[in-house]
């Protein structure tokens, strides 16, 4: 309860800083199907171990797709449609500390996270100059672009309605991914090769019975036998 306090407090204070980007945002459209994966470490609990982002396709054949509303104050925009590919995930980088408030669980927003994530795992790779034709469609957004994207998808989520409702105000969260911290790890020029470890891709395989005869067991990886992923979020849209 004390930590659950802390952490509205602190939302709550942080809130306003963010609330003029969030109200001025307008709202888009998701489609397709999400799935996160839990690969290794900490359990597949919130905030601890890997965990990744599969795109998946629902059943209309859609992969998780978010597309942005007509802006209509004169920004710039350089991106209209977002379809994250595999990739690793935190959820957010929402902090331990408030995960037991509502909706600050990384998995509460998870559409939105996970478009997030995308612009910044993709992005890293085009600041190193290695992006492939995925990533390289993110070229050109800016830091400010990138958190006004997730007010947009807060405010979408609002009317689309997937997830259980929050605690804090998406202000709270626009201000927080708008953050100093933020732009750091916007600038950054790490980019993984290759994106995805071979042996969590061979989990997430077992999990999805590909190359296994349809089979969810266990797969053997350099001698040692390892469990297929295990699925942690399901969204369809």
């Amino acid at each position: 309860m004390i930590v659950r306090c802390i952490g509205l407090l602190a939302l709550t204070l942080l809130t306003a800083c963010g609330s003029r980007i969030y109200d001025q945002s307008k709202p888009g459209e998701f489609t397709g199907s999400l799935l996160v994966m839990w690969v290794e470490g900490g359990g597949g609990k919130p905030g601890e171990g890997k965990f990744v982002y599969v795109p998946d396709l629902d059943r209309q054949g859609r992969a998780l797709t978010f597309r942005r509303g007509a802006q209509t104050d004169g920004r710039e925009v350089h991106i209209e449609t977002i379809e994250p590919r595999l990739m690793y995930t935190d959820g957010g980088s929402v902090p331990r500390l408030v995960q037991p408030v509502k909706g600050l669980n990384p998995w509460g927003y998870a559409p939105a996270y996970m478009v997030h994530d995308w612009l910044f795992a993709a992005n890293r790779c085009v600041n190193a100059k290695d992006a492939d034709t995925d990533e390289a469609k993110v070229d050109g957004v800016t830091f400010r672009e990138s958190f006004e994207i997730m007010a947009e998808m807060l405010k979408t989520l609002e009317t689309q309605n997937p997830v259980a409702g929050s605690d804090v105000q998406p202000s709270a969260i626009t201000w927080a991914v708008s953050s100093g911290i933020s732009k750091r790890l916007w600038e950054d020029d790490t980019c993984p090769d290759p994106r995805i470890d071979p042996k969590h891709r061979k989990q997430i395989d077992a999990r999805l019975g590909i190359g296994v005869a349809g089979q969810q067991k266990s797969v053997r990886i350099a001698g040692e036998d390892v469990p297929p992923a295990r699925v942690v979020q399901v969204i369809e849209f």
